[in-house]
């Protein structure tokens, strides 16, 4: 009989953020990436100016937790590991 893999357990805990928070993870994951010297706080202060987002709409602090909620949500699917600001998902850490 075929088991339930353990990466889809933790599914639904990823899609209680919002649309605003995952468009958020993927513009600073992508800056992050091609950017890899890039901090997390940088590329989301990035994001806010590239789109007009101002603190009343979207709290800076807010989107850096949630970015990081994200993050650790991705991690705990695939390998357990607990995310820092050198994590970027698809590459080794920066200071290798």
């Amino acid at each position: 009989m075929a088991r339930c893999k353990s990466y889809l357990v933790n599914i639904p805990r990823f899609y209680k953020f919002q649309t605003i928070d995952h468009i958020m993870f993927g513009y600073v994951h992508g800056l992050r990436r091609i950017v890899r010297t890039m901090s997390v706080s940088e590329a989301i202060r990035i994001f806010l100016d590239s789109f007009q987002i101002d603190e009343d709409n979207y709290c800076f602090d807010t989107a850096k937790m949630t970015y990081y909620r994200i993050l650790n949500s991705i991690i705990e699917m695939s390998d357990g590991n607990k995310p820092d600001d050198k994590t970027v998902i698809g590459f080794e850490p920066l200071d290798k």
